[in-house]
């Protein structure tokens, strides 16, 4: 099949209603999956850690008939307390591959200014050190409240301050590194605990003495989205090229008749009004014009009709004054030889 043959084919009111079904189908599906992501994200947990650090504390206490020798409670009357055995404890799961910690107890002394502290003196009390041991470590220390009663009053006695404020903290911190799920996690543990003297109801007690931290660690992962069209399944990234140039392919044809078919530009559109059917007599000279526009200039210049005739296989338009004739010829087109 020749250029014509299939150019012919193509112009064909069924096989353009094909090309016009195939491109809204393939634009359907382009912008369709243009839309939509190539990749779906999805995130899966691949284990926990967890820490934990507690203080146990027990009080030695005055000779009395009501709790004996030693005692575990939350509150503690304070003139019974003559010490207090301090057990903390620090825990990690799965354990730190490495790690250290640092213990530290101390005493404050302060006043209040409105509302603000202002800390006087600190006092070291215990002060430890280390490396975690399967991920964990435990540190014993015995607090002798009476010895702490006296100092208090010493300091206070020293700085001249008579509403002098005691406290004791004990701080503890860990850090540390280990695996999780085949990651590399590295980690600080913070906690503060505060031994509270309540004056008022004359009792002892320990604030937060557990903290525990829990953590998920989680991976994401990025899987290639697939797509089918028309019973064809590709990645999403292919699929959306294939769809985008078949649509465009299906667009060209349908370009194309509609481009070809509309009605060809009329060069002498201003002067047709003016043409007459008819062709002229014998005449003294011709004069040759090149293009519709001489022609349309010629007329208005000399302003007298145009006529229109065939002379073999050409159109001429001419306008005759005095003798001279100016004519346009153009070739006849190449689906029929009717005069207009």
């Amino acid at each position: 099949m020749n250029k014509e043959g299939i150019t012919k084919f193509i112009r064909r009111k069924e096989v353009l209603g094909i090309f016009l079904v195939l491109f809204i189908v393939f634009g359907f599906y382009s912008v369709k999956l243009m839309s939509a992501s190539p990749y779906m994200v999805t995130t899966h947990k691949i284990g926990t850690y967890r820490e934990e650090g507690t203080l146990k504390h027990e009080a030695y206490l005055e000779p009395n008939d009501l709790y004996g020798y030693r005692l575990t409670m939350d509150n503690y009357p304070i003139p019974l307390v003559d010490r207090f055995l301090l057990t903390y404890t620090y825990r990690s799961q799965p354990p730190l591959n490495e790690g250290s910690y640092h213990i530290a107890v101390k005493a404050e002394y302060y006043v209040n200014k409105g509302s603000e502290e202002i800390v006087l003196w600190e006092e070291p009390l215990f002060d430890e050190s280390g490396n975690l041991t399967d991920g964990r470590f435990s540190a014993e220390y015995v607090l002798d409240m009476k010895s702490f009663e006296n100092t208090s009053k010493r300091i206070s006695s020293e700085l001249g301050v008579k509403r002098l404020k005691n406290r004791i903290t004990i701080e503890t911190t860990v850090t540390g590194t280990g695996s999780v799920g085949g990651r590399e996690i590295r980690e600080n543990f913070d906690h503060t605990i505060e031994l509270v003297r309540d004056s008022t109801a004359e009792l002892y007690y320990f604030t937060d003495t557990s903290k525990a931290e829990k953590r998920a660690l989680t991976e994401t992962v990025r899987t290639e989205k697939d797509a089918s069209v028309l019973g064809i399944t590709s990645d999403l990234g292919t699929a959306q090229t294939v769809t985008t140039v078949l649509a465009l392919l299906m667009l060209i044809p349908l370009l194309g008749y509609v481009y070809t078919s509309r009605a060809p530009k009329d060069e002498l559109s201003k002067i047709r009004p003016y043409v007459v059917k008819g062709a002229p007599g014998p005449v003294e000279k011709v004069v040759e014009l090149k293009t519709p526009k001489d022609l349309e200039t010629t007329f208005e210049l000399i302003d007298k009709p145009i006529l229109h005739y065939i002379e073999g296989d050409e159109e001429v338009y001419a306008i005759i004054d005095d003798g001279v004739s100016y004519e346009y010829r153009k070739p006849l087109p190449g689906e029929g030889k009717g005069a207009n």
